[in-house]
């Protein structure tokens, strides 16, 4: 096959009309067009068709949403799974001629918008390796900085500006290049001084960038600058007496970051005084909230005050905490709703999932993205008369050192092919899940407290603060965070539901005579009364995300350090989020079970 590339005359003359726009674009508008103007191409030649696939190829790449299997600054959009288990990406670079390369290093010395000779440049830059197989040439990387900078004023939207002003000082300090990066540097504080004068909650991408950089050549005054900013966001945002500007989430992001700063420095009072005034405003908060967001806001609180070393306070707002935990199981309802899904019409499906009621929105979500082991059932029999072969086949599941597990033929395994179909259906749930959390966010403003007091409804946690710190690092998509706290408060859910069942929950140790052992996830969801509480719907959802190795069997590749950390990507914590919606349904799930079979 030749790498030859020629870019058709349609999509040349869309380049050439962003290039000389004065109009504000993203590169979504371009990809769209160019999109567009290739499926209209008639029988293209081969290198017409290399031409089209390099040019939208060059605005359909993102930059940080996804897992990314190239290890780059550009990846995919999304991913999925196909008929045979494999991980697919969209767009996936696979096939790009080694000609794209050259094509976008001869783009950015040509043009003349300042975004699209970064777009350009940076691509030639990142991607020379991936797709090029060759060395990067530096000046790629110059003219990348040169162009992001000169590119801020034109762009419309300020996530644009700091994402611009951040990359540019990345490549300028990556190259060794003092004079841009102190020029990129400079940019970057001017645009985060634009942010905190509109009061804009992007403000941490500036501070997380230079508060502890050593390599940029932040001056003092500039993070004497920075610090003054964050203590400003915390009197604003911790201020109740202000119900407009009071936020104690913002507060709290300020205070996380500050607090580590004045520690180097010894300043110890400066961040027990911090830890007080979030605690104080997340107390206050929680007066004027239900009990179930009250109880999590007081969990909070009572951890700040810890973290203060106000022992008396801690207590105090610990107790308030345990009387908002009892009100708000007091009048628990049971909830059940069936939801047909009309799957080209996503905004048909996001309407009945996510409603005026964050409570029902939450017992949606959790119902619809729950497992249904009928329809897994009917989807494993189907394969028998759709794909006779693969039906009957033995599966090996392999682990980089060992056979993780096996499942045999539907006929004789059925219950393991149940699994490998739960996988399947995990993987298709991408996106209608993510769009239900960011309408969920959009809607009702939800905060990581929301989410550990759902979870929470039954009484489950008498310590909420990891899943508050859980949910907290899933909302910043800190997903290696995220995972490792949450999945144990899964476990943890799972043991209450089982000791509250009469069910033992520990057992003697195997080697340590007269000593005993908490019993794991697998021995829980394995366990007859707790399978017949949860329901089989339940039960074969938490076996298939956590406990089972023919499933994806998280909660053992977490905790034997099996996964790789590109494996922590967005979809991981939605799924995981999901099932701490479903622990706050647990006994709901069990008597919608009993109702459908008897």
């Amino acid at each position: 096959m030749s790498n030859a590339l020629t870019v058709p005359t349609s999509l040349e003359e869309i380049v050439q009309r962003f290039d000389v726009t004065t109009e504000p674009f993203t590169e979504h508008d371009v990809a769209s067009a160019l999109r567009t103007a290739s499926g209209a191409l008639n029988e293209p030649s081969e290198a017409e068709g290399h031409g089209a696939w390099a040019e939208y190829l060059a605005f359909a790449l993102a930059t940080g949403q996804h897992q990314n299997p190239w290890n780059s600054y550009f990846g995919p959009m999304g991913s999925g799974v196909d008929g045979a288990g494999n991980t697919v990406y969209f767009p996936d670079i696979v096939g790009t001629s080694s000609e794209a390369i050259t094509h976008w290093a001869n783009r950015t010395r040509t043009l003349k918008h300042p975004f699209l000779r970064a777009r350009y440049a940076d691509l030639a830059w990142e991607m020379s390796g991936p797709i090029g197989k060759r060395k990067r040439d530096p000046e790629d990387a110059r003219i990348a900085v040169d162009s992001y900078l000169d590119a801020i004023p034109r762009m419309a939207e300020e996530h644009e500006h700091f994402q611009f002003a951040i990359r540019a000082l990345d490549l300028a300090v990556l190259i060794g290049d003092a004079e841009r990066t102190e020029r990129a540097r400079k940019k970057l504080m001017d645009v985060h001084r634009g942010l905190m004068k509109s009061h804009s909650r992007t403000w941490w991408y500036t501070v997380d960038r230079l508060l502890d950089d050593k390599k940029a050549g932040v001056t003092d005054d500039e993070r004497a600058e920075l610090v003054a900013d964050l203590e400003s966001i915390i009197a604003m945002r911790s201020n109740s007496g202000d119900p407009a500007n009071c936020d104690p989430h913002e507060a709290q992001s300020a205070a996380e970051r500050l607090v580590p700063y004045y520690r180097r420095l010894s300043k110890h009072d400066d961040a027990r005084r911090l830890h007080m005034a979030v605690a104080e405003a997340f107390e206050q908060f929680a007066s004027n909230a239900d009990p179930m967001l009250a109880a999590a806001l007081l969990q909070t609180a009572t951890d700040e005050y810890r973290n203060a070393g106000s022992k008396e306070d801690r207590d105090r707002t610990r107790i308030l905490m345990q009387k908002q935990i009892g009100a708000a199981g007091e009048n628990l309802q049971s909830f059940e709703h069936k939801i047909e899904i009309t799957k080209d019409d996503m905004e048909k499906f996001l309407d009945l999932v996510v409603v005026d009621d964050i409570g029902e929105s939450f017992v949606r979500i959790a119902r619809e993205f729950m497992l249904k082991r009928p329809h897994l059932e009917d989807q494993v029999q189907k394969t028998l008369k759709e794909a006779p072969l693969m039906a009957h086949i033995t599966q090996m599941i392999y682990a980089d050192d060992r056979v993780a597990a096996k499942i045999g033929g539907v006929d004789e395994d059925s219950f393991g092919r149940l699994f490998h179909q739960a996988k399947l259906a995990f993987q298709f749930e991408r996106p209608w899940l993510v769009q239900a959390f960011q309408r969920l966010f959009e809607k009702h403003a939800v905060v990581p407290q929301h989410f550990a007091g759902w979870a929470n409804r039954h009484g489950l946690f008498d310590d909420m603060s990891l899943l508050v710190e859980g949910t907290s690092a899933w909302a910043r998509e800190d997903h290696v965070k995220a995972a490792h706290v949450l999945v144990p408060q899964v476990e943890r859910a799972l043991r209450k539901i089982a000791d509250e069942l009469g069910v033992p929950v520990t057992k003697a140790h195997p080697t340590v005579p007269g000593t005993s052992v908490a019993i794991g996830m697998g021995e829980i969801l394995y366990h007859q009364k707790v399978a017949d509480a949860l329901g089989r719907d339940a039960t074969l959802h938490f076996q298939a995300l956590y406990a089972d190795p023919r499933g994806m069997n998280l909660r053992n590749e977490i905790a034997h350090g099996l996964m790789e950390g590109d494996q922590f990507h967005w979809h991981l914590g939605n799924l995981i989020v999901h099932s701490i919606l479903m622990l706050g349904l647990w006994k709901e799930f069990g008597q919608i079970g009993k109702k459908r079979e008897g």
